[in-house]
């Protein structure tokens, strides 16, 4: 501060060396004489002595600084509690309690860092329409408050100060120096809690999509199963098939279409058989391995019959099967399917009276059917076959190393149905003490690989060594998706594929079922006529006694 400037409250300071650098002299003690002496003269002009900072000989007690108007100086302090002079407007650092905590002067519209408590929360100044970021109350988990307050700017000795060490060099003991600095920045957000808001709304984001996501899942889930409900359950599931006419164009004197098929073993026979035939698009199977249903098969000529049988759930047997009392299944869960009810299932007595009606009204024909009984299925299929009257039909042999008889005097004596079956309790038994004659198909019927993984070759499951009276060729194959494919049997059924393969059995099995799927597809009926003509020929030149073809 510089003598003659204008104080805070813009008034002019007068200009009195004396004042300023002299003070009184105590007249009760008595004058020593000093080492220098220095006069000058006041404002009116009359001689004032002033003494230097190297005088000596007064008491130790430090000078009382004479009353000045708008400044002090730092020697003006007393020791223990310095008291600030009168100032408008103004604070200064060594007005302060040491022991006491700091007051903030009055001020007009600011606020200062060393007006604020430190072990209590800020509180904001009044202000006229403003806010400033540092009179809000923080989250103590946000920003962590320090022990000690940092004065905003670094502390600066004044001029008239000696720059006096405090006592001790505690937090309390510490003034803040000089002028008021500038306000402090306003506080940003912290890093974090912007980070955390921002992550929560991302969270929410997700969250909600998620939901959306699961919701709209379960919605199309539940949409599909109505809709596989509805067109599985409703009054057209069993579809436009028709199986009122059943009849067969045939001659009086044939078998199977060919009066030389009546001369043949029915074991040196060839029957074009249908894979899975109860499994059709006609019955809405799921994976259907026909688009037709069996029983125009069997009036086009396929006389031989693939089937399954399996026990349904209780819901689904009450909605799909008829479970009729004269077949004996009003309480039976029985049905034709393949593996599971749900993928497609024909009801046991369509299958079974639809069986037995073609051969009531085709005299001359005869059937091979091989069942694959699943699950606990055998006792309501034997109940059922029992009260159809299909057993009737039924070829039993006379003895266990059967001598097959030739297909015509099958028809002459009307048993004109051969059962095949394995599953549930089968098990090998002798031909004439098998029940129901349903004989053991692993006891007379040799096949190539079920799975379709071979459909070029005659090879055997089983040596060839063994003496068999059926071979089964399975001509079918399954595409990627590992479900039937019209394509895949198109090609398979064609005749020059069918050729290829049979030839390939020359000194082997000589084939009597030759098992296909898409019935409709290829030339399968058109190969096996003509192959059963040149077994004919070949029975008249004496080979293909022992069921080796060639």
């Amino acid at each position: 501060m510089k003598f003659g400037s204008k104080t805070q409250d813009g008034n002019s300071t007068k200009e009195s060396s004396a004042a300023a650098w002299s003070w009184k002299k105590n007249k009760e003690e008595p004058e020593k004489p000093s080492f220098f002496t220095a006069k000058s003269s006041d404002q009116n002009g009359t001689e004032v002595e002033a003494s230097s900072l190297f005088t000596w000989g007064k008491k130790e007690e430090k000078p009382e600084a004479p009353a000045a108007k708008g400044f002090s100086f730092p020697w003006s302090k007393k020791e223990e509690k310095p008291e600030a002079p009168a100032t408008k407007g103004r604070s200064f650092p060594w007005n302060k309690k040491e022991e006491e905590e700091p007051v903030a002067p009055v001020t007009k519209g600011r606020s200062f860092p060393w007006s604020k408590k430190e072990e209590e929360e800020p509180v904001a100044p009044v202000t006229n329409g403003r806010s400033f970021p540092w009179s809000k109350k923080q989250n103590a988990a946000e920003v962590a408050t320090p022990e000690t307050v940092a004065p905003a700017t670094p502390p600066r000795s004044s001029k008239f100060s000696f720059g006096k060490k405090a006592a001790d060099n505690s937090p309390s003991s510490k003034s803040v120096a000089t002028a008021p600095p500038t306000p402090s920045s306003p506080r940003k957000k912290s890093t974090n809690s912007v980070t955390e808001t921002l992550s929560n709304k991302k969270t929410r984001r997700k969250c909600c999509t998620c939901k959306c996501l699961i919701w709209s899942s379960c919605l199309v889930i539940i949409l599909a199963i109505g809709g596989v409900l509805a067109w599985r359950y409703g009054p057209w599931f069993q579809g436009s098939a028709s199986s009122t006419n059943l009849r067969v164009k045939s001659c009086h004197d044939c078998c199977n279409g060919l009066k030389s098929n009546c001369k043949l073993p029915v074991n040196k026979v060839l029957f074009p058989t249908l894979h899975n035939a109860h499994s059709s698009k006609d019955h809405n199977f799921i994976g259907a391995s026909h688009d037709k249903q069996f029983e125009d098969a069997l009036v086009a000529g396929y006389r031989g019959l693939q089937l399954s049988t399996c026990t349904c759930e209780n819901i689904i047997s009450k909605a799909l099967l008829e479970r009729d009392p004269s077949l004996g299944l009003e309480t039976s869960n029985m049905g034709f399917c393949h593996s599971a009810c749900g993928t497609g299932v024909r009801d046991p007595k369509a299958v079974i009276n639809n069986i037995k009606t073609f051969l009531d009204v085709n005299r001359r024909e005869v059937l091979i059917v091989e069942i694959d009984m699943t699950g606990d299925s055998e006792d309501d299929l034997r109940t059922a076959l029992r009260a159809s009257g299909l057993l009737d039909y039924v070829y039993i042999p006379d003895s266990e190393y059967v001598d097959w008889p030739k297909m015509g005097k099958l028809v002459d004596k009307n048993k004109r149905l051969i059962l095949f079956g394995r599953g549930g309790s089968l098990r090998s038994c002798a031909a004439p003490d098998c029940r129901d004659g349903i004989l053991y198909f692993y006891d007379f019927i040799a096949q190539t690989e079920p799975d379709g993984s071979d459909v070029t070759s005659c090879d055997s499951t089983i040596s060839e060594e063994v003496n068999v009276d059926y071979f089964l060729v399975n001509q079918f194959q399954r595409n990627d998706a590992m479900i039937p494919s019209q394509t895949i049997a198109k090609d398979l059924n064609s005749y020059n594929e069918l050729s290829a393969r049979f030839e390939d059995c020359q000194g082997k099995f000589e084939p009597n079922l030759l098992s296909i799927e898409f019935w409709q597809q290829g030339d399968a009926l058109e190969f096996a006529q003509k192959d059963n003509e040149k077994r004919y020929e070949l029975m008249k030149m004496g080979f293909g006694r022992r069921g080796l073809r060639g």
